[in-house]
């Protein structure tokens, strides 16, 4: 029992000091930007804490840190001294707990995209991380228990492949592939890659083959193998990239741009207005619908996604959406009577 105490004891103080330290922060960050000088009403009401423990953080800023801090007792405002010298800093890397916390969530999540065991440069970032948290009484234990990112259609990434496609990348050099394509054949080809998208829990690559001499979407899952080449990557201007790749809805790009018309009934209505389907897309209420204009290249992820809302959506354009949407809705109705 004394020692769970202790441990509860210790961890209280923790929590103490944590707060006590964003507290100076705060403060810190207020005085560099307001430059003009703040009162004690403007202090408590940024930093949320009542007047004893305003007073004590202001006197902790002050001796413990050094900070040029100064009373204006005309205006009764304090203020940072106006030196010649350089702009005053708190020492060491100055994030509050909540700051470090989303910093150690954010490490988490890309070393999580990243196949594999994570970079050495990622895993040298979060040991300093963790020191910091530890130091300031952060628990990163607690970060696995209390957030989750959970994902349920992730295809393992090789890593080699990974490294291989990251490193030619940012090298600027091309690559030579064999692709599985999604009927299974095998091809072999060199591309100029151009950016690496983690898109609905997959990895794609976004490059020039110059086999089909298009720009082109490849799976990073479907490519067997990967090594760079001597050959200088193909480049483009950003705006061109833009243009092919994000013109239209989904992962899916280039090719003959169509407009879908969509009908959600009250059933998905909500849920489809709050999402956002593209920059272009348009949507407007009518009575309980909602009517949205969706422009797309490629009929595929439109469908899959359309079938999800089934029975809730009506397409009323173009045709041939609209009948690829009753083809697949009727094989799935004969295969399950």
């Amino acid at each position: 029992m004394v020692c769970i105490a202790t441990t509860k004891t210790q961890k209280a103080e923790q929590r103490t000091n944590m707060a006590s330290s964003d507290l100076i922060q705060r403060l810190h960050r207020l005085f560099s930007e307001q430059t003009t000088g703040l009162n004690t009403m403007m202090l408590a009401a940024e930093t949320g804490v009542g007047p004893a423990e305003l007073q004590s953080a202001l006197q902790q800023l002050k001796s413990d840190y050094n900070a040029p801090l100064e009373y204006d007792n005309d205006s009764r405002t304090y203020r940072y001294r106006k030196t010649q010298e350089q702009s005053f800093e708190l020492p060491g890397l100055q994030l509050t707990a909540t700051e470090l916390r989303g910093l150690a969530i954010v490490l988490n999540i890309l070393n999580d995209l990243n196949p594999g065991q994570g970079s050495s440069e990622l895993n040298r970032i979060h040991e300093q991380v963790s020191r910091l948290t530890e130091e300031r009484g952060v628990d990163l234990s607690e970060l696995t228990q209390r957030i989750r990112i959970l994902s349920a259609t992730r295809r393992p990434v090789n890593q080699n492949i990974y490294q291989q496609v990251s490193d030619a990348l940012f090298a600027r050099k091309q690559l030579h592939i064999h692709y599985v394509a999604s009927d299974q054949s095998l091809s072999e080809r060199n591309v100029s890659p151009q950016t690496l998208v983690y898109y609905r829990d997959h990895w794609y690559l976004d490059a020039w083959c110059h086999k089909r001499q298009q720009l082109r979407t490849f799976m990073l899952s479907r490519i067997n193998s990967a090594y760079q080449t001597n050959e200088g990557a193909k480049e483009f201007e950003q705006s061109e990239l833009n243009d092919h790749f994000h013109n239209s809805y989904g992962i899916f790009s280039g090719g003959e741009q169509h407009t879908a018309e969509l009908i959600f009934m009250p059933g998905a209505a909500h849920l489809v207005a709050q999402q956002q389907w593209h920059p272009d897309a348009k949507g407007q209420w009518k009575g309980g619908e909602y009517h949205l204009s969706l422009p797309y290249n490629d009929q595929r992820e439109l469908l899959r996604d359309m079938l999800s809302y089934a029975p809730n959506v009506i397409i009323t354009a173009p045709e041939d959406l609209k009948a690829a949407y009753r083809k697949r809705l009727q094989e799935a109705l004969n295969r399950n009577l």
